[in-house]
């Protein structure tokens, strides 16, 4: 009796270590039945995005004195996916805009732009995220026609630098077709000076809100 009593006290002492022993951490590649490993995003199925959008244009440099202090254009964007890095994506693309800043006249400041871009977007099933830099060339024009006056007509081209950002959201709406907005800036560099009095219109160039409508292929 004495013996059997031993036995179950050694018994009682030794079950915890006996089952702190037995719990070791599972390894990390270990799943519980019933559970399955969580999958990797599908990949999207689309690798093109085309857009249209139209644009309201804010200078964000002085302005000859009669120029409307807001202007309007439109531009169509298109990018291609490279890389696929879970719900996000690397990719290029490409950018061409027509941008005026008016007057009731004749009078006006335009950019006619093309850039090449890097874009970075995300895939989150009906919402596109996405920012994309780069650089061009801006054809940029100041025409003002002739006055009493001033009864000679300027018209003034020239080819100017640029460094295009712009971040934007798209949202599906139907079948591979989006509708977005965003905000974009137009950085150009020019020394040339134009109107009465002289200012450097072409320089720094605009900032861009846009509304736009896409499809993804």
């Amino acid at each position: 009796m004495l013996r059997f009593a031993a036995v179950c006290l050694a018994l009682t002492l030794l079950a915890p270590a006996l089952a702190y022993a037995q719990a070791e951490p599972a390894p990390p590649e270990y799943v519980p039945p019933g559970h399955r490993e969580p999958e990797p995003p599908p990949p999207s199925p689309f690798k093109w995005h085309l857009s249209a959008n139209a644009r309201l244009a804010v200078p964000l440099g002085k302005m000859p004195p009669d120029l409307a202090p807001v202007g309007y254009g439109g531009g169509v964007q298109i990018t291609r996916a490279l890389v696929e890095i879970g719900r996000m994506r690397f990719g290029v693309g490409g950018d061409f805009a027509y941008q005026r800043i008016p007057r009731s006249t004749d009078e006006f400041l335009s950019h006619m732009t093309f850039a090449a871009l890097a874009v970075l977007d995300g895939w989150f099933g009906r919402v596109r995220p996405w920012i994309a830099v780069g650089a061009g060339l801006s054809v940029a024009e100041y025409r003002k026609p002739a006055t009493e006056v001033m009864p000679i007509a300027i018209d003034v081209n020239t080819v100017t630098p640029l460094v295009e950002g712009a971040l934007g959201l798209d949202v599906m709406i139907a079948r591979n077709v989006d509708i977005g907005v965003a905000g974009g800036l137009d950085l150009t560099f020019s020394s040339l000076t134009v109107g009465a009095p002289p200012v450097q219109a072409f320089e720094p160039g605009l900032f861009s809100a846009r509304l736009g409508i896409g499809f993804r292929f």
